[in-house]
């Protein structure tokens, strides 16, 4: 029994020596295979359009849920109080929500109309033009392309203007696809453990791609300051409204008591005594509301900086000096090294399923 197991080890080195062999006399087959590898492998390389990448790092500072903090401390030294409801203050909108903001199609269109010029172009342009007209893509992808266009031909679908500019409410197909291009370009993530957004942007253009970067974490900023102090801003507005009704009321108030006391300075009538504590009454009632919403409209103030976000950058945007997508270097070795396998294989194939099947 051990004899038949080592005489058929014995058989299989045999058989493994007599592929190698084999392989090692068809060298040529797989050399002109791995050739043919290097030459696809040169086509595609040179038909990839050179890409730069972006990237942008930010801390945006959290909302204390707790009462107010600091600033809380420095209005009660003026104070004010700004205790009452801050147990519920908290973040308005979540860190993991960033990324869907920054996909979503008002987003897109707002980036898509910054200014960039890149290198290579005589004129600043806006990012959709500069998405529609230049980037560049390998050969292979317009022949795909080439079945859609034929069909959207055929059915002879309408072609909506644009004059008007890009409605978000209301895209053409022509703009979907542009808007749908420039998003696959830039991305955006969130570390949940340290809260850190990574932005980045890929462009064909350095130039280009450093302005996207840095206009999409600028409009993002605006985006959060202006999510987190809506409410307080509106607040601020309405107090600001009544402060100045009410001091409009107390000045008239108090012009009206004047004039009252001037009139009746030596008159010694009851009649113009009443009419002097009414007048008075109202001058202090009117104070009293002007000096509330005065401390108020100062609340008011402290509590717009408070809800303030503030984002740090950590890593501005830079204009890249290397190119981000795969190197031609790597591209050919990837295809030689797949065209000498694929001669080496066809020489198993061959040898190994061809002749059992003779044989049989």
């Amino acid at each position: 029994m051990e004899e038949t197991q080592s005489s058929g080890t014995t058989a299989e080195e045999i058989d493994l020596l007599d592929l190698m062999k084999k392989i090692w006399a068809r060298r040529i087959f797989v050399l002109k295979a791995a050739g043919i590898g290097a030459i696809a492998g040169l086509i595609i390389a040179f038909s990839i359009p050179k890409e730069y990448t972006t990237t942008v790092k930010m801390a945006p500072e959290g909302i204390n849920a707790t009462k107010g903090g600091g600033m809380a401390d420095l209005a009660a030294l003026a104070g004010f109080d700004l205790s009452s409801g801050s147990g519920n203050n908290v973040d308005g909108i979540n860190l993991m929500l960033y990324p869907d903001v920054v996909n979503s199609t008002p987003f897109m269109v707002d980036l898509s109309q910054i200014p960039v010029q890149g290198k290579k172009m005589p004129a600043t342009m806006s990012l959709y033009d500069y998405v529609d007209t230049q980037l560049s893509s390998p050969w292979w992808k317009y022949l795909l392309a080439v079945p859609g266009k034929i069909i959207g031909w055929i059915s002879f679908a309408e072609k909506e203007e644009e004059a008007n500019g890009i409605n978000p409410y209301a895209l053409t197909q022509q703009q979907s696809e542009v808007l749908k291009k420039q998003n696959e370009r830039i991305n955006i993530s969130v570390d949940k453990k340290t809260g850190v957004i990574t932005a980045s942007a890929t462009m064909q253009d350095p130039l280009v791609t450093a302005a996207v970067a840095d206009s999409m974490v600028n409009k993002l900023q605006e985006y959060i300051l202006t999510y987190r102090t809506e409410k307080a801003v509106r607040d601020l507005a309405f107090t600001r409204n009544l402060f100045d009704e009410a001091k409009q009321k107390y000045y008239d108030a108090q012009r009206k008591y004047a004039i009252a006391a001037d009139a009746n300075k030596h008159i010694a009538k009851q009649t113009a005594q009443v009419e002097l504590d009414r007048l008075q009454n109202e001058q202090q009632l009117a104070f009293g509301v002007y000096n509330q919403l005065a401390q108020q409209l100062e609340t008011a103030k402290i509590k717009v900086q408070e809800q303030t976000p503030c984002v740090t950058i950590i890593e501005p945007a830079t204009i890249p000096v290397k190119k981000s997508n795969t190197s031609k270097a790597v591209i050919l070795i990837a295809f030689v090294f797949l065209g000498a396998c694929a001669g080496i294989g066809k020489i198993l194939v061959k040898d190994l399923f061809l002749k059992k099947t003779t044989q049989a």
